[in-house]
């Protein structure tokens, strides 16, 4: 028996009319749901295959400890939030969330800092472009320019708009009012935009025109002492996040001292009882952020520290492979302290000793000559593949270094010459020829050139290294600029915007003197030993090895910002080290294989080539 249908109860059908009007008015006038971050993201964002490991939806409780970052972001109470991170830890998902949100939810003015413009762009292209179109709920949001305003690095959408820069771009951080700061990898950030001052600074001084501002801060750590995350964390709340022991359930952080390298495990601080990465990292979802700084309002700086230790991407056996090859070389173990563990590196301020390392020079054998029956030194080591050099200008003279290398950069000092007279003279760049151009021997007889040289553009003579390394940049003779920029790599590729026309490489010289600085300590010839012959006249005399060991690492401050700079102590004579520096760039512009003897007429061949090619740079000499 069919059931009867229900009467409706109101029989006008114009009243039935007006009160579903106001039904539909209601429910659009009705407030959007109270979201976080974490549960926009999870509610709408969409990760691609194209900039994801794991594309689909996203899903916050795959990495739960940035749960409560993001809603410290969310809370309209907080001010500020820090975020020093190690490697892998979706710390860059965690701002894309955070522009999709305000885009989305809470339409601001939005600045994405970093440290360059060119990586913003890259950025913009990219990561957020992806995003963009990957998550609907944020298409049909942007709107598209008809004018011919850039939109690579701004983006406008309906009550805001997005403009990504880099902290290099002193203009922009200084030309609008933002709501929201966005600021990533700030310990990369340069000290100061041009001549404006600190960039941070900068950019921080276009939210406090908003009242319910927020400022976000992001970085891997650098130097203790010289990281700005740093300094923003320790003035935080400093929360760390806390596991419960799979075995005792005692809560505890996961710490790199208490991993067992044996089997991949992690000891409980309590029980003593180990536990597989597997177990313990179950355990996160289970986890909570703790305060270590009660004197902090966390609402004025809310600081987030976590490591690689906590990472769903990242096993526990790779960082243990990690840290092992790492071992032995301080560069390497520097970068696994930033990058892994998300933990400042704490420079040793050491100065060696010269007479110790002069100690160490070494007789590089004799032959005896058939052809006249003496005995002749050893010129060139047979374990030496390529020669490099290095030149630096000086009012009355050139200085230059002609170094050998082998398998793992074992390097041995074969000359360093003076050649006296003003710079402004031709002569004195001919003697220079007679040096970088000469045929050195190996004890069979055989022939070796060197392969790469950079000669110092700055001082007073710039004009005069223009004209000599132009006219023989075919034969690897490349003029070099240093610049003493926090982290910038020791060579980069070249730029002709100069006056001479000439490719010129910019020389992280801080990076480099700490490579020298960390060979200097190796004790032992192999990898990274650095021999010296016991020969003043080849010119590694006492002046030499004060030169080589005058400066050391320091922490200074400026304007309230920590700075980490080489200082001359000492013999102010530091010629030696920077000389050496710049072989030492050669030898990563020249990028040789250093299992392969590079003799002079092997370079003869290469160059040949490389004419034909009309190319200066290449992979390999």
């Amino acid at each position: 028996m069919k059931k009867a249908k229900e009467k409706d109860p109101i029989e006008n059908p114009s009243l039935r009319k007006t009160i579903n009007l106001f039904a539909d008015i209601f429910q659009t006038l009705k407030p959007p749901p109270k979201l976080t971050i974490d549960t926009w993201a999870d509610s709408y964002r969409i990760l691609s295959s194209k900039t994801s490991a794991e594309p689909g939806r996203w899903k916050t409780d795959r990495v739960p400890f940035q749960r409560e970052v993001m809603r410290a972001i969310s809370d309209k109470n907080t001010e500020k939030v820090v975020m020093m991170y190690g490697a892998q830890l979706s710390k860059t998902e965690i701002l894309m969330n955070t522009v999709g949100y305000f885009m989305d939810y809470e339409p601001s003015p939005i600045m994405f800092l970093m440290p360059t413009k060119d990586m913003a762009a890259d950025f913009s292209t990219t990561r957020l472009n992806d995003m963009i179109q990957s998550t609907p709920q944020l298409r049909s949001k942007v709107i598209e320019s008809s004018d011919a305003r850039d939109t690579k690095r701004q983006k406008e959408f309906s009550g805001g708009y997005i403009v990504l820069t880099g902290s290099n771009s002193a203009s922009e951080l200084a030309s609008r009012p933002i709501r929201v700061l966005l600021a990533d990898e700030i310990d990369r950030f340069p000290r100061s935009a041009k001549n404006d001052g600190d960039p941070l600074n900068l950019a921080i001084e276009r939210v406090k025109t908003w009242p319910n501002s927020k400022i976000v801060l992001t970085s891997t750590p650098t130097i203790k002492g010289g990281s700005r995350i740093e300094l923003e964390y320790e003035n935080s709340s400093k929360d760390e996040y806390y596991i419960p022991c799979p075995k005792c359930g005692e809560m505890q952080t996961l710490k790199w001292g208490n991993i067992i390298f044996e089997d991949v495990s992690h000891k409980c601080e309590k029980c003593m009882e180990t536990s597989t990465e597997y177990e313990w990292k179950r355990n996160l979802i289970k986890g909570e952020w703790r305060s270590t700084n009660p004197e902090v309002d966390p609402h004025i700086s809310r600081g987030f520290h976590v490591s690689e230790l906590y990472s769903p991407f990242t096993k526990w056996a790779s960082m243990i492979r990690k840290f092992r090859a790492a071992k032995g070389d301080e560069q390497l173990m520097k970068v696994f302290v930033n990058t892994a563990l998300g933990e400042c590196w704490e420079e040793k301020v050491e100065r060696f000793n010269f007479e110790e390392i002069q100690a160490r020079a070494e007789d590089y054998g004799e032959y005896l000559n058939h052809e006249d029956g003496t005995y002749e030194e050893v010129e060139i080591p047979d374990k030496v593949n390529v020669l490099t050099a290095g030149v630096d200008v000086q009012d009355n003279r050139l200085e230059v270094e002609i170094v050998g290398w082998g398998p793992g950069e074992e390097s041995w000092g074969i000359y360093y010459k003076v050649i006296m007279g003003n710079p402004a003279l031709p002569y004195v760049w001919n003697e220079l020829d007679q040096v970088l151009m000469k045929d050195y021997s190996y004890q069979n007889g055989e022939k070796i050139r060197v392969a790469c040289a950079c000669v110092d553009t700055g001082g007073h003579h710039t004009d005069d290294v223009y004209r000599y390394v132009k006219a023989r940049e075919q034969l690897n003779i490349f003029g070099i600029k240093g610049s003493g920029e926090a982290g910038r790599p020791l060579i980069s590729r070249p730029s002709k915007n100069n006056k001479g026309g000439i490719s010129l490489f910019v020389l992280g010289v801080n990076t480099g003197k700490d490579t020298i600085m960390s060979n200097l300590k190796v004790t032992e010839p192999g990898a990274k030993y650095m021999h010296y012959p016991n020969d003043p006249k080849r010119g590694y005399d006492e002046v030499y090895f004060k030169g080589l060991t005058s400066e050391i690492k320091v922490v200074t401050f400026s304007k309230g910002q920590a700075k980490i700079e080489w200082k001359t102590v000492g013999d102010k004579r530091n010629e030696p080290l920077d000389i050496r520096n710049y072989a030492q760039a050669a030898l990563r512009i020249a990028n040789p294989d250093l299992n392969i003897r590079y003799s002079t007429n092997l370079l003869n061949d290469l160059r040949t080539q490389k004419t034909n090619r009309r190319r200066i740079i290449r992979r390999g000499i």
